[in-house]
């Protein structure tokens, strides 16, 4: 049986919460979601790749990745890491394909090990209205999170 997210949005309230245990001791979950050949690997969806073509995870620094699909269409993803910690990553994060800026999303994960030796991740994203949380759940959000949570799992395994 797959290891699925928990998914969490409740009614009025723009924020989601997920949740997950990861296959991987959270210095090991801390890694991937730090190192650039790491994330290529994992950050994934239907029929695209991705470059992380920023990656500073320090207080201040900024992060950018590039999706790109199997015909050449792009588009990217970018934010500023306000907190990085092996516990706790707190960044924003903005997609520029929406045709207007300033859809910024506030995240906060967090890490937690488990008595197994896996990692329980929890992630609050918090937006700025109920709207934008929705457009972004409408647009097939919580599909690409399995997907490349499973594939997190996999780059675990092989760490």
């Amino acid at each position: 049986m797959t290891n699925k997210a928990k998914v969490t949005a409740n009614q009025g309230e723009p924020l989601i919460h997920i949740e997950r245990i990861l296959n991987g001791t959270p210095e090991k979950v801390f890694k991937a979601v730090t190192t650039k050949e790491l994330i290529e690997k994992w950050w994934v969806g239907p029929g695209y790749t991705i470059t992380a073509e920023e990656l500073d995870p320090r207080a201040g620094g900024t992060w950018k990745y590039v999706q790109t699909t199997d015909d050449g269409q792009k588009a990217t993803f970018y934010g500023v890491y306000h907190e990085v910690s092996p516990e706790r990553v707190i960044q924003t994060f903005e997609f520029d394909g929406l045709p207007e800026r300033g859809h910024v999303i506030l995240e906060k994960m967090e890490l937690h090990a488990t008595e197994d030796g896996k990692t329980r991740i929890t992630i609050t994203q918090a937006f700025f209205s109920v709207a934008d949380r929705d457009g972004l759940l409408q647009n097939g959000m919580e599909e690409g999170l399995q997907k490349t949570y499973t594939k997190l799992d996999e780059v675990l395994a092989s760490m």
